[in-house]
């Protein structure tokens, strides 16, 4: 196929969208914005409210169901629950994927590539059934991985991943990971279609300032952690170095504000003692509702420190939660539980930002050095390094993205995987 003389409208079916309050939403968003720079028509297909389309500029909604939101009609509601109980435990929109369909056949006569982002994975089932239709072609967008996934646990849905996981694969046009230990594991599970995986790294938004800002007169240091956390992914084994350390008098509960943003931590504890003694001590306190951006912006920038939280059981390593570039950007000292040589660990020693990172097989005397060591690092903010601000910079990926969307009418020969910027 010859490349068209115009180019194509780019089609985002992405369940959040800006102004959704979701960390998966900000992605997208990065990439229809640059991508229209570059002179693509965007149209961005979401969930929203109600049984009515509608739009805002190039962002249509149709009716899903989403956190946070009114619930659809009785009928669709009782529908998502039951895909939710016997097929789909981890992905809400099945209600969706049918209007999002019908919306997109109103450019079923333009030269279109779709790009679906999950999770949810339901976006890919509705580009699925949109190539399907109109022979467009497709780009599949991962922001977790299906097999692979430590979240993604139960048995029956590891098998229908795998079933799922080689549908797309095989269908699609193009894939693309996040992380270059997903892309790794792809190669090594589907070598058939190896040459279809790219990889674009999550990044930040070059016209967002985000940086360090003056720290308020006070008389302890705070350490903030921001979004969610789940049973993979919490913050027992820094709550009881740090217990442990309280009670040695290592440290003096009025020395230490450790401050848990946006998810209910205790929930996901295996034990929730040092939780409940150190907030008792005065050190620890959890913000449980779901504040405003900038809001979290604000706190992230006037803290001392910064705590990020990397998967640590099940199979590790895989991905890199995205306020990492943020805490990079501000460049405050960063607090990582995370595994030896993961990409998180990874792309810290390349940041040039001052970081720790504590590791799960750790012994008790180690992992006391480390914290104490990280506590008396100068809160001072330092300017992340030009390899950092360079490959993850979404401006840069998006023309990557755009040479990979221009590739798809002028197919490459040699099939090598390509890493954008």
């Amino acid at each position: 196929m010859t490349a068209p003389s115009r180019k194509p409208r780019v089609l985002i079916l992405s369940y959040a969208f800006p102004p959704d309050n979701f960390a998966g939403a900000a992605r997208p968003y990065r990439f229809a914005k640059f991508l229209q720079r570059l002179g693509y028509p965007v149209t961005v297909i979401a969930a929203g409210p109600g049984a009515r389309v509608s739009q805002e500029d190039n962002v249509f909604r149709v009716a899903g169901e989403i956190y946070g939101r009114p619930p659809t009609n009785g009928v669709s509601r009782l529908v998502e629950k039951a895909a939710r109980i016997v097929w789909l435990p981890y992905d809400e929109g099945i209600t969706w994927v049918p209007r999002a369909v019908a919306l997109a056949s109103r450019w079923r006569q333009e030269t279109c590539v779709l790009f679906s982002t999950s999770p949810p994975l339901t976006t890919h089932l509705a580009a699925l059934a949109l190539q399907r239709r109109y022979g467009w072609k497709w780009i599949a967008d991962f922001r977790d991985p299906l097999t692979g996934n430590p979240v993604r646990c139960q048995r029956r849905v590891k098998w229908s991943d795998r079933i799922l996981e080689r549908v797309i694969f095989s269908r699609s046009d193009a894939v693309i990971a996040n992380t270059d230990r997903v892309l790794e594991h792809w190669i090594s599970r589907s070598r058939e279609s190896a040459g279809k995986f790219h990889l674009v790294w999550n990044g930040f938004d070059p016209d967002q300032i985000l940086e360090a800002a003056p720290v308020p007169a006070r008389d302890y240091s705070v350490l903030t952690h921001t979004g969610g956390m789940y049973p993979q992914r919490h913050p027992g084994q820094l709550l009881r170095t740090l217990n442990r350390l309280v009670k040695a008098g290592e440290i003096r509960p009025a020395q230490l504000r450790v401050r848990l943003i946006g998810s209910q931590s205790s929930t996901y504890l295996p034990d929730a003692t040092d939780f409940a003694e150190l907030t008792r001590a005065g050190v620890l306190e959890e913000t449980v509702e779901r504040i405003p951006p900038g809001e979290v912006a604000r706190c992230l920038a006037t803290s001392d420190y910064l705590l990020l939280l990397d998967i640590i059981a099940g199979q590790t390593g895989m991905q890199v939660p995205s306020k990492i570039f943020d805490y990079i950007r501000i460049g405050r000292p960063i607090l990582a539980s995370t595994t030896p040589n993961s990409p998180v660990e990874r792309i810290l020693s390349e940041s040039g930002v001052p970081h720790t990172c504590l590791y799960p097989d750790l012994g008790d005397a180690e992992r006391d050095r480390r914290v104490l060591e990280f506590l008396r690092l100068p809160n001072t903010p330092v300017r992340a390094s030009e390899t950092f601000t360079t490959r993850f910079d979404a401006q840069h990926q998006a023309e990557g993205l755009a040479d990979l969307i221009s590739g798809l009418y002028s197919p490459r020969t040699d099939h090598a995987q390509r890493v954008f910027p």
